[in-house]
C-alpha cells in the first residue's frame, strides 16, 4: 500500500505541475493575441500615414514643377501675371484630383 500512495502523490504532483504550466501557456497565448491585435492596428495606422505622405510628395513635386515653370516663364512677353494665374488654377485642379484619389 505504501507504493500506491507514493505513486498517487507522484501522479498528483505531475498533474499539478502540468496544470500550472498549461495555465501559464494560456496566459502567454492571450497576451500574444492582444499584442498581435495591437501591432496590426499600429501597422494599419502606419500604412495610412505612409500613403498620405506619398500623396503629399506627389503633390509637392507637381507644385515644384509648376513653380519652376512659372519662374522660367516670368518676365517673358509681359504676360507673367496671366501665366501665374493659370498655373495657380492648374495647381488647384491638381489638388482637387489628389484629394479625390486619396479619399
Amino acid at each position: 500500500m505504501v507504493t500506491k500512495s507514493m505513486e498517487e502523490k507522484n501522479t498528483s504532483l505531475i498533474v499539478d505541475s502540468l496544470q500550472s504550466k498549461v495555465e501559464k501557456l494560456i496566459i502567454q497565448h492571450k497576451k500574444a493575441k492582444e499584442d498581435l491585435v495591437q501591432l496590426k492596428e499600429e501597422n494599419a495606422f502606419l500604412e495610412n500615414k505612409l500613403t498620405e505622405a506619398k500623396a503629399q510628395v506627389v503633390d509637392l513635386s507637381e507644385q515644384n514643377k509648376v513653380l519652376k515653370l512659372a519662374k522660367s516663364l516670368s518676365g517673358k512677353n509681359g504676360k507673367s501675371t496671366e501665366i501665374k494665374l493659370k498655373i495657380n488654377e492648374l495647381i488647384r485642379e491638381i489638388d482637387k484630383c489628389i484629394a479625390q484619389v486619396s479619399s
